[in-house]
């Protein structure tokens, strides 16, 4: 692990995109794109990206997989609706504890990666379509979670019936980062009803007093959607997001899903309580139990982990939302033979991607990538750029943001009008360990170390400032 990758690089961000880190709170893109682009292949050159520093961010790649810090990785970089750069590196599998020398093939470039919480803008997503679709009167975000579900508002304490959807995606609802019960140590694991215990749990802070970062939080909204769309959310993901936008190979559950793809699959590590090796199935442990691991569909899916896809996948996702909600896509429609599908409105997709909560969050740059993660500027759903560290490297504009899975995945896109990129990196790291999870008990702020690791061994940084920082101005 490279714990010398944790770097504070807020004097470098400031001078690259010429303005001073305390400017960033009010940041914000145009509303429209000047021009909104379909995803096809290209050039660097012609998009006015060098080939010379993207191959350095291929290079950085290549050394973390010599050093042993990951086995394999593909990356995918886009500008203005050309995909300029998109390769493999190293094997498909990841570290398997359980046989170290476990053989691999080559890594594909359409390899199916477990996307842990990249899952979490997808479900924001899916809530603002399920709003705007008109398809279910009387659904909006503003709605309190306790109008579906009345147990959630049992408890009166730290104002928890006035939790709104809108709170759970922007991280304010005062949800605490997991569920935790202190008198089970096994805690969902062995619940009989592990739903109604996470609604019936307290909240960790009053709502809307500050930032923390929610997989419990996001799982309830997940269980909202399938409630309010009668439901799984891999169905309804599909008809609101994954077939609209003719991502094919994205899904929950893949082996189940999409068993034909299997060879894809990029396995991630050993899990010891399923006694075997995960290729196509979530590696949290906690989303793998809500799931079920029976041959039927789950009851319920988890909002905050779960998905699955591919980089190309992905990249229809992030230019859609650099098309501030429109897919563009080849048709045999004169003149042009494109076509134009509107999947939001601008404005929600400008208020999924700019900063939500106010002056809730740290009052200054973040230290850490976990300090980012956990307490930072939010969109719904996504993290924003910060003149601190974050994983977005040090050469986006300031009105970028990112979504990081902890299994060693990460986007980051910037909608600034000179720039229209985006970046995906995809490796099959595995997800950090807990070890050094802690909480400080006297200011309750809560430290994940594995995590800040992780995204060193991919290189975050160093493939994302080189990647962005090719920008020939």
């Amino acid at each position: 692990m490279r714990a010398s990758s944790l770097i504070f690089c807020g004097a470098a961000a400031a001078a690259i995109v010429g303005m001073a880190p305390s400017a960033h709170a009010q940041d914000t893109y145009p509303l429209e794109p000047a021009i909104r682009y379909s995803v096809r292949p290209g050039t660097p050159e012609s998009v006015g990206l060098s080939s010379a520093l993207l191959d350095q961010a291929v290079n950085e790649l290549e050394n973390a997989v010599d050093d042993g810090d990951i086995n394999g990785a593909v990356l995918l970089v886009a500008r203005r609706g050309r995909v300029v750069l998109h390769t493999a590196v190293g094997t498909r599998d990841g570290l398997n504890e359980d046989d170290p020398s476990m053989p691999s093939v080559p890594m594909p470039p359409d390899g199916i990666f477990d996307l842990q919480s990249m899952t979490k803008p997808f479900t924001v997503f899916l809530a603002m379509r399920m709003q705007e679709s008109g398809d279910y009167p009387g659904f909006n975000i503003n709605n309190t979670v306790a109008t579906y579900f009345s147990e959630f508002a049992v408890s009166s304490v730290n104002n928890k019936s006035s939790v709104t959807i809108k709170d759970l995606m922007s991280y304010v609802s005062g949800e605490d980062i997991d569920y935790f019960d202190d008198t089970n140590p096994n805690g969902l694991f062995d619940d009989a009803d592990p739903w109604h215990s996470m609604l019936d749990a307290p909240l960790a802070h009053p709502r809307g007093t500050k930032v923390v970062y929610s997989d419990l939080g996001f799982r309830i909204l997940g269980h909202v959607l399938e409630t309010v769309g009668g439901d799984s959310l891999q169905n309804l993901m599909k008809t609101y997001i994954f077939d609209p936008l003719q991502m094919n190979d994205t899904g929950f559950q893949p082996w189940l899903n999409m068993p034909e793809k299997e060879d894809r699959f990029v396995g991630t590590a050993w899990s010891a309580a399923r006694e075997r090796y995960l290729r196509g199935e979530v590696q949290d442990e906690t989303d793998y139990f809500l799931e079920g691991d029976g041959p039927d569909p789950a009851e319920h899916l988890t909002g905050c982990d779960g998905l699955f896809s591919t980089a190309s996948d992905l990249a229809k996702f992030a230019q859609m939302l650099l098309n501030r909600g429109k897919h563009a896509y080849s048709c045999n429609q004169w003149p042009l033979n494109l076509c134009i599908a509107t999947l939001l409105p601008a404005q929600a997709v400008l208020d999924m991607t700019t900063t939500q909560t106010g002056s809730l969050h740290l009052n200054r740059s973040a230290w850490t990538y976990s300090e980012n993660l956990i307490y930072s500027r939010k969109g719904y759903g996504w993290e924003m750029w910060d003149a601190g560290t974050w994983p977005g490297g040090e050469s986006t504009s300031t009105v970028a943001y990112s979504k990081t899975g902890a299994a060693g995945t990460l986007i980051v896109v910037d909608p600034e009008p000179s720039r229209e990129m985006f970046t995906i990196l995809l490796t099959n790291h595995g997800l950090p360990k807990y070890d050094h999870f802690t909480v400080d008990p006297a200011t309750g702020k809560i430290s994940w170390e594995e995590f800040d690791w992780m995204l060193g061994d991919i290189r975050a940084n160093e493939v994302m400032t080189k990647v962005h920082g090719s920008l020939a101005w």
